[in-house]
């Protein structure tokens, strides 16, 4: 339900009691958290909250110094990135993205259709969400180590399964495939690029991939599910532009400040064609790599938004075009927090129930074992489950692996995340099938070949 605490007239903000209440509900109650901040800006003024701690043994209280892990949010940088590549006259929009990489490497093709940096930029390119030659080998970070090589193997061997440019697929191959290319054209790598044309120009000194002393410093721990410690995601050249920036409260702020047109910048014009150059596809109204954007009566998107997560954090962004004004919600830990950030942008939007409360049983560690292997769910999208330390796990395509606890026979758990998988056993008593329920659907994966 939305809070009934009261907004403040010269804002609209909620107090910061009732922010800290929401916040303390999450870390105190629910056991979904570790530290927040919240930030957000609108008529003149700034409000940041913090609360809970670093980490276990760290009782400080993150504020809006402290650098998270922000993922996919990076995706927006990108997108300005790309709007300022083609004011510049570097690059356009309906460019083939196989034009800007290096040793013109085979790229999807569909119908004489070839994927523009358009495509790519709202997810209408036809491109998976991950590519399916990731390690997928129970490694708690699926995209370390993945090459340059292994995904132009990729790019040559896939076949689209649909026309570009029909349909949206949220994809972070196809973000980080953008920023590759953009970076290529540019002439360095994604980061220095970033900073010399974005990042410097709004002052947003405390954003980063690879972390000065000064920022590792502030550098806030990752939690996963379990509340244990998260290692921080190496996405390296490929998946970089989708999802590597570490920032603050404070940056992120100021980025919306010049979003909104509160700061004016030398980016003003880039920034408006991430809001303005969209993508219609029936009623879905697509923005340059912004996550969400909601239409209005007269048409007009009328908030823009996107989240983050990682291993051990979770990030929003976003801001009301009409109210004037803008949210930031950081956590380290895994659990979603866009729920807090788009009820404190739109208070009509509910905060999400808890999680139902499901109750573990015993079952002897040895027998886990006969549920490991690689199980088929679609072509792009494989669940590996492993066992490690009595401890059964799952890890789809792309994914941080998550633990699973026993409820019944053959059937078992995710904690706090609203998803269970059923085993189906064979003569042996090995596991052949799989049924994961999750978000009203049951969809059926049946075990490869070793």
């Amino acid at each position: 339900m939305p809070s009934k605490d009261p907004l403040t007239p010269s804002t609209r903000f909620l107090d910061g009691n009732a922010i800290r209440r929401i916040l303390s509900d999450r870390i105190d109650i629910r056991r979904e958290g570790v530290g927040i901040v919240v930030g957000m800006v609108g008529d003149g003024e700034r409000r940041v909250v913090g609360y809970g701690r670093f980490d276990q043994n760290d009782a400080r209280i993150p504020d809006q110094h402290t650098a998270f892990e922000i993922g996919s949010v990076t995706k927006v940088y990108t997108a300005i990135l790309l709007a300022d590549m083609i004011a510049s006259g570097e690059v356009s929009l309906d460019e083939p993205v196989q034009r800007l990489l290096p040793g013109n490497p085979a790229v999807p093709e569909r119908n004489g259709r070839t994927i523009t940096l358009h495509d790519l930029a709202t997810h209408t390119s036809a491109l998976p969400r991950h590519p399916n030659n990731m390690a997928g080998n129970g490694s708690p970070d699926p995209f370390s180590g993945y090459t340059i090589d292994l995904l132009y193997a990729f790019l040559a061997r896939y076949e689209l399964t649909r026309d570009i440019g029909s349909e949206f697929e949220y994809s972070n191959l196809g973000v980080g495939l953008l920023g590759y290319a953009l970076a290529c054209r540019a002439g360095a790598d994604y980061e220095t690029v970033l900073r010399a044309r974005i990042l410097t120009p709004l002052q947003l000194a405390s954003t980063a991939i690879a972390l000065p002393d000064e920022i590792e410093r502030r550098c806030i721990p990752g939690h996963d599910l379990d509340l244990r410690f998260a290692q921080r995601m190496d996405l390296g050249q490929v998946f970089g532009a989708a999802g590597a920036l570490v920032s603050t409260v404070g940056d992120q702020l100021q980025f919306l400040e010049a979003v909104m047109g509160h700061r004016p910048s030398a980016l003003d014009k880039a920034i408006g064609h991430t809001l303005d150059i969209r993508r219609q596809l029936g009623d879905q109204v697509i923005p340059l790599c912004w996550g969400m954007g909601v239409g209005s009566a007269d048409g007009e998107p009328e908030w823009f938004g996107h989240t983050g997560g990682t291993l051990g954090c979770r990030s929003f962004i976003g801001f009301d075009r009409r109210a004037s004004r803008g949210v930031v919600v950081l956590a380290n830990a895994a659990f979603d927090v866009g729920d807090i950030g788009l009820h404190l942008l739109k208070p009509e939007k509910p905060l999400r129930q808890p999680v139902k409360i499901r109750n573990e049983i015993d079952v002897d560690p040895v027998r886990l074992q006969s549920y490991a292997g690689r199980f088929w769910l679609r072509p792009d999208f494989i669940l590996t489950m492993t066992v490690d330390k009595g401890q059964l796990f799952t890890q789809g395509t792309g994914q941080p692996r998550i633990a699973l606890y026993p409820e019944a026979e053959h059937r078992f758990f995710a904690k706090l995340i609203d998803a269970q998988i059923t085993f189906e056993m064979d003569d042996q008593g090995i596991a052949e099938k799989l049924t994961l329920h999750q978000n009203g659907y049951d969809l059926v994966a049946r075990k490869m070949d070793s």
